[in-house]
């Protein structure tokens, strides 16, 4: 029965990954939890996961043309040297601090989910929309967009090595203002750097031990059906509204960890 729950896990973090190109760790890590997976442990599993599920939903986008990582190859080499750094970090944080720190990244995930969307109502890219202090950051980025891109990159992967996350929202967020692309050719990207940057700390997890791998290959197995099926759909999808459910959902998530985290200490 768990290996069957495992197998649905991987399924609907895929499906999250292919509609809004978002790392399933919102799915993965509370579900592994609850489960009775320690938070490394249940972090190592959401990485790998997070591997498969970018190669597979960046493999079609790709074949809809909408992948660009030329420009992205300086937020993917600072995303991978981040990821180990915090892979490295995570073992040592009490199990707790961890869990606790997970549900407050869960709880912020979910009011950016229900209040922006992951990719609605995108500001006009030069900047025109913006507040002042807005566009003088937004200048201040672009004016060294390697520098930038390396340092940004870095703290995404330190945040996905920490808490199991591809940090794909992020990216995203990072190749739409920053560098600049097109929506859809950014949710591309920005997938196949998640896919570089989970895979950076999977190992780094793998080296510590904290990677239960007949889990993580059952949960991949699933994640492959459910996002390559997700992004065949991404593009018929309210994003709005499916940005809204995945902000309850991720607060719900979030709850239950807390409870969970209270009963078993």
């Amino acid at each position: 029965m768990e290996y069957v729950l495992v197998l649905c896990i991987g399924c609907i973090a895929g499906i999250v990954t292919g509609l809004i190109g978002a790392s399933g760790v919102m799915v993965v890590v509370p579900a592994f939890i609850i489960l009775g997976y320690t938070t490394s442990d249940a972090i190592g599993a959401s990485l790998f996961i997070d591997t498969i599920a970018s190669l597979v939903v960046a493999w079609t986008y790709y074949q809809n043309k909408n992948l660009n990582l030329k420009q992205g190859i300086w937020i993917t080499i600072g995303s991978v040297s981040g990821a180990q750094i915090g892979s490295f970090i995570s073992p040592f944080i009490p199990e707790v601090g961890l869990s606790s720190a997970f549900s407050i990244f869960l709880v912020i995930t979910a009011v950016l989910f229900w209040f922006r969307g992951a990719k609605v109502g995108v500001p006009n890219l030069n900047g025109n929309d913006a507040n002042p202090q807005q566009s003088r950051i937004l200048k201040l980025l672009r004016s060294n967009v390697i520098v930038s891109s390396l340092l940004l990159g870095i703290l995404v992967g330190i945040i996905s090595g920490l808490f199991g996350a591809g940090g794909g929202v992020m990216i995203l967020l990072i190749l739409v203002f920053v560098m600049q692309y097109s929506m859809h050719e950014g949710i591309g990207t920005s997938t196949l750097i998640m896919a570089f940057t989970a895979a950076s700390g999977t190992i780094g997890h793998a080296i510590t031990s904290n990677l239960p791998l007949k889990a993580s290959i059952l949960g991949a197995i699933g994640t492959v059906i459910g996002g390559r099926f997700a992004a065949k759909l991404a593009n018929k999808v309210n994003e709005k509204v499916l940005s809204k459910v995945m902000g309850g959902v991720f607060v719900a998530l979030a709850v239950i960890m807390l409870a969970t985290t209270g009963i078993n200490n």
